[in-house]
């Protein structure tokens, strides 16, 4: 009977510890209670913590469906218990009231530092979940992968193409269906603002590639069928195109390609900047149509 107890209670923490935050190879960080939700993407922890979510992007202040957005996050975390877990940089600089992070990693420890991370909850039965796949699987948020964050973007792609599928949250909304050439343009133009922007509408468009300049600090995928007589560029400029890791861009001209980034407007030409390689797709077989929101 001893055998047999102690063969059951082996069972039994194995089990429970089978409930625990299922990390992988994300690095184990802090432990909190959340306490209030900034916005769609942002918590704040009892410490004083305030954690970016790392790799998604939700709707905030007021884009479309930034008010559920916010509504899903405080749902599934505000006075829950979190762990905090790392695949890349753990820290980015932000500056009130800029509700997102400047580039540039900063130290653990500087004053104006927040953290870039996986999170992890604990349900109120005990059980733990994870948190950034929770989102893009109600279509509360997209994937938004960063040259320096991208350790589970493969699998939160899978969950918002699913989503997106089934028009499930932002999905449902014209707002936010895959934009063709013109439309991306037309958006831009808009909000004739840079994409460096915290509020540029971050978006997903598919088209082909014209022509690939690659300049020494910077390139530009100018892209086939762009609004009026404005061109439309794909381009990557600073840590994102030092660190690409993609395919070879001089090769990507006559491409069909899917790609999501921040809309801006620079020396009055409309664009959508990257931040990372699992940003820009190449699409094969027979091209389909982006439906237009407009």
């Amino acid at each position: 009977m001893r055998g047999l107890g102690w063969t059951l209670l082996v069972m039994a923490l194995t089990a429970l510890a089978g409930c625990g935050p299922q990390i992988g190879a994300l690095h184990r960080g802090e432990t909190g209670r959340v306490v209030r939700v900034i916005n769609g993407d942002t918590l704040l922890l009892e410490s004083g913590l305030r954690v970016f979510l790392a790799e998604v992007d939700a709707p905030r202040g007021d884009q479309p469906y930034a008010s559920q957005a916010y509504g899903e996050l405080e749902a599934l975390a505000l006075h829950r218990s979190v762990l905090l877990a790392y695949g890349g940089s753990p820290r980015w600089v932000w500056r009130a009231p800029d509700p997102r992070p400047t580039a540039g990693a900063a130290p653990p420890n500087a004053p104006d530092s927040a953290a870039i991370a996986h999170v992890f909850v604990q349900s109120e039965g005990g059980r733990w979940f994870w948190l950034q796949n929770a989102l893009v699987a109600r279509g509360a948020a997209m994937v938004r992968p960063r040259y320096d964050n991208h350790a589970r973007t493969a699998e939160l792609m899978n969950s918002e193409a699913q989503a997106r599928t089934a028009a499930r949250g932002l999905w449902s909304l014209r707002d936010y269906r895959i934009l063709t050439t013109a439309d991306a343009s037309r958006l831009a133009l808009r909000g004739d603002a840079t994409c460096e922007r915290s509020d540029a509408p971050y978006r997903l468009l598919q088209g082909r590639i014209h022509d690939a300049q690659i300049l020494d600090r910077r390139a530009s995928l100018t892209m086939e069928g762009g609004a009026a007589d404005k061109s439309f560029s794909i381009v990557l400029f600073g840590d994102a195109f030092t660190h690409w890791d993609g395919a070879p861009l001089a090769s990507l001209s006559g491409a069909r390609v899917r790609v999501r980034g921040a809309l801006g407007v620079f020396h009055d030409q409309p664009q959508v900047c990257l931040e990372d390689s699992r940003q820009l797709e190449i699409l094969r077989g027979p091209p389909v149509r982006p439906q237009s929101p407009t």
